[in-house]
């Protein structure tokens, strides 16, 4: 498949590194960065342009892979006629790429990416389409690239989104913040790593619910007043602290529910 990749960031970065590990081609690399352009299409070998007028129209597959609120701009921009014309965003549309072409979708890789990183797995693969046909296509394209491919339209990607911004951002900023705390402490934050691997790993086999511990879950008036102390100079945990503290123990039928 011969495919031009409209961006130069992240995900254009990985996704162009994967299609080419698998076999496809990227004819160019647009970008409104010269310098970022240029450093893509040469790991890629493609062309690189920063004219979006100059894009070839002879593509299989092109890919925008610009931030989220540019992919209307940037499709305002675009005819290709019948070509494929995807986008890799989920909480975006997928009407977002309607004036630009006659056969467009989504493929949203659920995970946070970075330009170093060589392959997606593990991730799960959205996809999208404006008609059955296109659907298959990319199921197709995003096998090459995940065991785990999905189809989810305009509504499921939005939910999605969200729960993926309180699975991985939320939790990625609690371990931020309790890195914060270690380094003030002199505490090694990497003791603290099996912990988080063993959490995750239970999840694999077990409700959430089932796997919950803690002071908040026990009850622990006592052990929860010595937290509190603790982040006395920290005030940002110990809103956190107090807010996660209440929701658990409303679960667990410590406080009345809301």
């Amino acid at each position: 498949m011969q495919v031009v990749i409209i961006g130069s960031g992240n995900v254009a970065t990985v996704l162009g590194r994967l299609m080419v590990s698998n076999g496809h081609q990227i004819l160019q690399v647009w970008g409104r960065n010269a310098l970022h352009a240029a450093t893509l299409a040469a790991e890629l070998n493609a062309e690189a342009i920063t004219d979006i007028n100059a894009i070839n129209t002879e593509a299989d597959l092109y890919l925008l892979a610009v931030t989220d609120s540019a992919l209307a701009e940037m499709a305002s921009q675009l005819w290709l006629g019948d070509k494929l014309l995807v986008h890799a965003a989920g909480s975006v549309s997928l009407s977002v790429l309607k004036p630009a072409s006659t056969r467009y979708g989504v493929l949203w890789p659920m995970k946070m990416i970075r330009k170093q990183m060589q392959t997606l797995t593990p991730v799960t693969i959205f996809i999208d389409g404006n008609t059955e046909e296109v659907m298959k296509e990319l199921e197709a394209l995003a096998a090459e690239f995940s065991d785990t491919v999905s189809r989810a339209n305009d509504e499921a990607r939005a939910k999605m989104h969200l729960l993926a911004a309180i699975t991985s951002n939320f939790t990625n900023h609690l371990y931020h913040l309790a890195n914060h705390y270690c380094e003030a402490e002199n505490i090694p934050f990497h003791l603290f790593l099996p912990l988080i691997e063993d959490t995750v790993s239970q999840l694999r086999v077990s409700h959430p619910r089932e796997v919950q511990a803690g002071p908040a879950f026990r009850n622990d008036s006592a052990t929860l007043e010595r937290h509190r102390k603790l982040l006395a100079q920290y005030p940002d945990i110990l809103k956190i602290y107090d807010a996660m503290t209440a929701s658990i123990r409303r679960e667990f039928g410590w406080e009345p529910q809301n």
